[in-house]
């Protein structure tokens, strides 16, 4: 009883400095992890906890595919504190201050302004429009997601024009993020979502 008890201490400990250390995570590295990381990470989910994250070992490669040879080591120590998070809970983190508004969607964007990652907030399930507007005429991908990783829009737009609005289905009440990638810089002017009444 007593080496149960013990046990279920550190566990809860481990899960508060968890939480803590989540709370520091910047905006920043929770888009960048979430455009380049998760994307191919996602299947990983077991719902174990993994208390050794070996963020020292995996520099090179966080740097390889973060496209940032002077990333810091608490960045690479926040993906990590990031994927333990995805492992266990099975599911994405964004800051719950993280509100997209239309002067603010600079700061869902990596450095290189190729990826963007959006939260979107709460949707109700139903029929939605998503109106994009974009300085540049790059073609570029665009993906809405839960925050269980349930795929409800995956398209690929053409270059063509400036204005992109595009109709989509969500068939539950839960949080959803847009991830938008694009092989060449692209800045986003206007992004709307707008529910679609049916009657």
């Amino acid at each position: 009883m007593k080496k149960l008890i013990a046990t279920l201490f550190i566990l809860s400990t481990t899960l508060l400095y968890a939480a803590e250390k989540l709370e520091e995570i910047t905006l920043n590295s929770c888009v960048t992890f979430n455009t380049l990381c998760a994307k191919c990470h996602e299947g990983q989910c077991s719902r174990r906890l993994t208390f050794n994250t070996g963020s020292e070992a995996a520099s090179n490669h966080i740097k390889r595919y973060s496209e940032d040879s002077d990333i810091s080591k608490k960045t690479v120590e926040e993906f990590f504190t990031l994927l333990n998070f995805m492992k266990k809970e099975c599911l994405l983190y964004m800051p719950q201050n993280a509100k997209y508004n239309q002067n603010n969607l600079a700061s869902f964007a990596t450095s290189t302004y190729k990826e963007y990652f959006i939260p979107l907030g709460l949707l109700k399930k139903g029929d939605y429009s998503l109106w994009i507007k974009t300085q540049e005429d790059n073609p570029f991908d665009v993906k809405i997601i839960s925050k269980e990783f349930d795929s409800y829009l995956d398209i690929s737009v053409c270059q063509s024009l400036k204005k992109r609005e595009f109709g989509f289905k969500v068939d539950e009440d839960t949080d959803y993020f847009l991830r938008i990638k694009s092989k060449k810089p692209l800045h986003l002017e206007i992004l709307e979502i707008k529910e679609v009444s049916t009657k």
